[in-house]
């Protein structure tokens, strides 16, 4: 391979052409000695001519190979021709005599040229791959001598013959290690890649080779170094390896990850952390190299790459502001340029951004220099905290804290607060006032510090209740050393912290030496107006009628002495609610309802009671009004009554209530009277109604028979036929008039029987009856939910069903129809309506509408008998009921009707 490549290379043009030219020379010169040589020699080489030819052919070819050879050849063959082949000094090619030995000749020393050019080549090849050899082996020499890499040669069975100094300190062996064959292969492989030499040995049984392979061999100290093996077989047994240390180049892989995963990491914190981050590169220009997400988003340059600015530019691609928003920072005075060119360390210092759209933040900046081992600059990383909404809740907590301390300063009241130490943490206006200590002079300070011994221990047992958990209120008398002496009512609130333990204590004092003093006043004026009150008793007790007065719980306490003649009752009897025994018993429970009512809702009462007169033992009607009497502060503080004699004015009553009843009865007397001809016209309806059904049964009886007789003879003509049809015709409607006629007077005489009636159940029943009567016909059905009700089912069924059949009957002309049931309440009854899209009637003849035969429509269309609408009447008016329609013509109609809401008990 190695002469494969020289010989590939251009060779000096210059050198190939002398070589070349001598090559030649010498081939003239052999062709001019071998011809003189048998000129000389003629006499002795007349039989072979030639054969001094032969040795010049071998010379040029031996030493120029085929070119020269063959030139002697040619040169050879035509001097023997000219000179010793007779005739001389010409070129007979065509005797055969003399044409054969020149073929031979030329084809001798043709071959003769061949084979010398033929050893030429190889014997160059051989210099050539000699010299390859010895240029490999220098190079393997050098390469094992450099000690680059660890060099092995061993045998098939694992001992290790040679190796250069790289491999055995790899190792930690020596050379004496290694000519006492301690070195195998066996024992320096661990056990876990014997697996993988015995395959790379295999590999190179077969191919002579093996690929590459990573593992790690045992050192001599037991310890493992990771390598890199080759190995190439050199002949049958011996083995040559190359071992290359991958300790440094792990370590760097190491080092490369571990630098990915800081990377990543730190790409992650860029893109998650909630801060803004800005790394700075180093010197000149310390150009930005990295920004997380938040720190574009927070500048307003969400889109925008900021890598690669410089520090200066990045600086100044915003606006920054101090605090009052107001004066603009310069570029020497912002935080990244003082880290980075002063290696100031700046920590949470507030500053307003200003973003390019204009928009404003409060942020928190906090920057540290980076630098090197020798203490120089290198970068600088830059963190940006949004505090807008903590700048936002801090200023609303200032606000509110302010309105607080305006609050608290404006009530009346002494407000502090003392932490768990007794100490003051907190004093209202009123408190410095009243001291005469600023709020920072209180700070901090112990109770006794503030109030004086004598105070604190008058509020000592109450400080130590409401720091064990529990509010406190009192009222004291309280010698304050700076405040004099004071009577106070105090409440003591304790505040518990997350974990349930007492923190301190708010405390609300108030100042009531005046109140007491007005205590002391109003005391004088209830002593004053004890005195009123008797006067009053006075004038109570010669009253001609009944006083009392009393509270909300004991009852009467207080009655005048005209109660005491009338009833003959003590005090003792009449106190509390004694005074109901003389109540006439039918008055008892009514009464003391009404009065206890009155006192519930603490308002005026007035009631009319029946009381036992003790002379006589009559009881006589009185007219009792009580009011409630009420302090200056609204609250009831007794009740006061009067009961005046009204008995002759009821007597009068009764004499007028006598009349009215005597004239009620007569009405009654007249209403019996009509309802019984009501009855005796109903029954006379329903047996005039009964008694015509039995001619229209004959009439309909003949006319199918006659129809019959028609079909099996055709005697009859088309008119004959036509009256036949009508006369059946109207006959039916007779017999529907008849029906319905029936159903009236039923509606009059039949009992009813109140049951709770599904309204919804029972309307989706007669809209499956109807669907099936309407076949072809669209009917878009709005049914809304509809409450239960207490009725009759079999006269409500009626009543619904003639609504919706109307409903359907009056909208036939109606593509599609549109049909809604619905209902609507209030407190005393539920009305249900039927509406339609219909055809719909003049309003001007409502009045007829539920009249019995009375039919707004003469169209033959709409069929009818004109009683339905009156039987829906009579069961509505049955129900105690109201039943109504309004309707547009041409525009449908809403049929209405009421049930009123009966309870329980009057439904059964």
């Amino acid at each position: 391979m190695a002469h494969k490549v020289r010989a590939s290379k251009p060779k000096n043009i210059f050198t190939g052409d002398r070589e070349q030219l001598l090559q030649y020379t010498v081939a003239l010169l052999s062709v001019a000695l071998a011809l003189g040589a048998t000129l000389l020699l003629k006499a002795y080489l007349t039989p072979t001519p030639a054969a001094l030819f032969f040795a010049a052919v071998m010379v040029s070819a031996w030493y120029g190979g085929l070119g020269p050879g063959l030139l002697t050849t040619v040169l050879s063959t035509l001097a023997v021709n000219y000179l010793f082949f007779q005739p001389v000094y010409s070129l007979n090619i065509i005797n055969i005599n003399f044409l054969v030995p020149l073929v031979v000749f030329m084809l001798t020393a043709g071959l003769i040229s061949l084979l010398n050019e033929s050893r030429r080549t190889a014997q160059q090849k051989a210099e050539a791959s000699l010299k390859s050899l010895r240029e490999s082996e220098a190079r393997f020499g050098r390469l094992t001598e450099s000690n680059i890499i660890g060099v092995i040669v061993a045998d098939l069975n694992g001992l290790i013959i040679e190796a250069n100094d790289a491999f055995l300190q790899m190792l930690n062996y020596t050379q004496e290690d290694l000519r006492s064959g301690r070195i195998r292969w066996g024992e320096i492989t661990p056990p876990e890649y014997i697996e993988v030499s015995e395959q790379a040995i295999e590999e190179l049984r077969i191919t002579g080779s093996c690929q590459p392979f990573e593992q790690e061999y045992i050192r001599k100290d037991g310890s493992q170094v990771p390598v890199l093996i080759g190995f190439v077989k050199q002949g049958d047994r011996t083995i040559i390896g190359f071992v290359l240390d991958l300790s440094e180049r792990q370590a760097a892989l190491r080092e490369r990850k571990q630098a990915e995963v800081a990377q990543s990491i730190l790409q992650m914190l860029l893109e998650h952390v909630p801060e803004g981050i800005t790394i700075a590169g180093g010197p000149p220009d310390f150009r930005i190299i990295a920004n997380s997400k938040l720190a574009q988003e927070l500048l307003g340059r969400p889109g925008e790459s900021l890598v690669g600015m410089t520090s200066g530019d990045y600086v100044q691609s915003y606006g920054v502001f101090l605090a009052d928003g107001v004066t603009r920072l310069t570029l020497e005075q912002l935080p990244l340029y003082r880290a980075t060119r002063n290696g100031e360390t700046i920590c949470d210092e507030e500053c307003i951004i200003e973003r390019p759209d204009g928009t404003r933040i409060t942020a928190s900046a906090n920057v540290v220099p980076v630098r090197d081992s020798q203490g120089q600059i290198i970068g600088a990383i830059n963190c940006w905290r949004d505090i807008t909404k903590r700048k936002q809740i801090e200023e609303a907590l200032r606000q509110r804290e302010t309105e607080l301390r305006l609050i608290t300063d404006t009530l009346p009241v002494l407000i502090t607060f003392v932490d768990s130490e007794q100490r003051y943490r907190f004093n209202n206006r009123a408190y410095q006032e009243w001291f005469g200590h600023s709020t920072a002079e209180v700070y901090g300070k112990h109770l006794w510090e503030v109030l004086g011994e004598s105070a604190y221990e008058v509020l000592r047992p109450y400080v130590e209740q409401v720091l064990a958990g529990e509010q406190v209120t009192f009222e004291s008398q309280v010698p304050y050393q700076d405040g004099g002496t004071r009577y106070i009512n105090a409440i003591y609130v304790p505040q518990f912290n997350k974990e349930g333990t007492v923190e301190g204590y708010a405390a609300l004092v108030t100042d009531i030496s005046e109140q007491q003093a007005v205590l002391r006043d109003r005391n004088l004026v209830q002593e004053t107006l004890r005195d009123s009150e008797e006067r009053y008793r006075i004038l109570t007790e010669v009253s001609p009628q009944a006083i009392w007065m009393g509270d909300s719980h004991s009852g009467i306490n207080y009655c005048n002495q005209y109660w005491f003649d009338y009833s003959g009752l003590t005090m003792e009897q009449t106190a509390g609610y004694g005074w109901i025994d003389i109540i006439h018993p039918d008055d008892r429970d009514r009464v003391f309802k009404t009065s206890m009512q009155a006192v519930a809702k603490a308002t005026n009462y007035e009631a009319e009671i029946r009381f036992r007169r003790v002379s006589d033992g009559s009881y006589r009607w009185h007219l009792v009004r009580g009011l409630p009497f009420r302090d200056a502060a609204g609250q009831i503080i007794k009740w006061v009554g009067i009961a005046s004699d009204i008995h002759d004015r009821k007597v009068a009553e009764a004499a007028l209530q006598q009349l009215n009843e005597m004239l009620e009865q007569r009405i009654q007397e007249r209403t019996a009277q009509l309802e019984a001809a009501n009855k005796e016209l109903e029954s006379f309806s329903y047996s005039v109604s009964h008694d015509l059904r039995s001619p229209l049964r004959h009439i309909a009886g003949f006319i199918e028979l006659l129809q019959k007789r028609h079909s099996s003879t055709n005697i009859l003509d088309e008119t004959s036929q036509r009256y036949l049809r009508i006369i059946a015709e109207t006959s039916k409607q007779a017999g529907i008039l008849i029906d319905e006629l029936l159903t009236f007077s039923r509606m009059g005489r039949t009992e009813m029987r109140y049951i709770n009636i599904n309204m919804e159940q029972l309307v989706e029943e007669i809209k499956r009856d109807l669907q099936t009567q309407t076949p072809g016909r669209t009917i878009n059905w709005h049914i809304e939910s509809l409450p239960e009700v207490q009725a009759d089912p079999s006269m409500l069924r009626l009543v619904l069903r003639n609504l919706i059949d109307n409903a359907v009957k009056y909208s036939q002309t109606r593509n599609p129809t549109e049909i809604t049931v619905g209902s609507t309440e209030n407190e005393n009854e539920v009305v249900f309506f039927v509406q339609d899209n219909g055809v719909g009637f003049n309003m001007q003849y409502v009045h007829k509408l539920f009249g019995v035969f009375q039919r707004l429509h003469s169209d033959p269309k709409f069929e009818g008998t004109g009683v339905g609408l009156a039987n829906v009447q009579r069961i509505i008016h049955r129900h105690n009921g109201r039943v109504w329609a309004e309707s547009v013509v041409d525009n449908g109609a809403t049929f209405y009707f009421s049930l009123p809401k009966l309870s329980k008990k009057e439904g059964e």
